[in-house]
């Protein structure tokens, strides 16, 4: 059992999973990115009879704790950890993109398109896509210093619900046949990375640009 347990909690912390505290559980995990930057972070993971919710709790307790040590104060925030639908459900709040970037391991850029392209991500080579499904080459784009994009890495059994501040105007077209990029509403974007027998196991990045 205390293997099990173990197993789970490298799963939660390790950015496989979503959560939020209530009655039910989200369906799939969920970044939510604030305007001044901050994002909240939920986990979601199948729950069994014999896991401890107490030693969940103190766990996570002592992961945000460690970061925090050498990172700052409120870098990471541990909201709650409950067990809601048969789920285990963590609610985390990252005070910056490179914050839940180094806790998770997980690509995570938040700015403008100028700044993403001066830190060298050459959007120039990704083939974007509108919601009414019209590309667009992210170079003809006026006032990128006003347009804002996040890019974010999965890796394969991933699923990622990926809600902004504005509204989405355009998302990547899926890199591979591993990846699925999709609108979610006006502000959202939903990534599904399946695993697939023989395929890659490295992170992919998904890009949203918003507005």
């Amino acid at each position: 059992m205390q293997k099990r347990i173990i197993v789970l909690l490298m799963l939660i912390m390790t950015g496989c999973l979503v959560g939020c505290g209530r009655d039910k559980a989200p369906e799939v995990s969920s970044v939510s990115i604030d305007k001044d930057g901050g994002i909240l972070h939920q986990i979601v993971r199948g729950f069994e009879e014999n896991y401890d919710m107490d030693e969940i709790q103190k766990f996570a307790s002592d992961r945000v704790a460690e970061y925090c040590a050498e990172n700052g104060d409120n870098s990471v925030t541990l909201e709650s950890v409950d067990k809601a639908d048969d789920k285990v459900v963590i609610q985390l709040r990252y005070a910056s993109g490179p914050d839940y970037h180094d806790f998770n391991h997980r690509e995570m850029f938040i700015g403008s398109v100028t700044e993403a392209n001066e830190q060298g991500y050459q959007l120039e080579n990704v083939a974007f896509i509108s919601p009414d499904c019209k590309p667009m080459e992210l170079g003809y784009m006026e006032e990128q210093d006003k347009t804002q994009i996040v890019i974010v890495g999965t890796k394969p059994t991933e699923e990622l619900l990926v809600n902004v501040y504005g509204k989405v105007l355009y998302i990547n077209q899926s890199a591979t046949s591993d990846e699925d990029v999709s609108f979610a509403g006006k502000k959202g974007v939903r990534i599904t990375h399946p695993h697939i027998e023989g395929g890659e196991n490295e992170s992919i990045l998904s890009y949203i640009v918003f507005q």
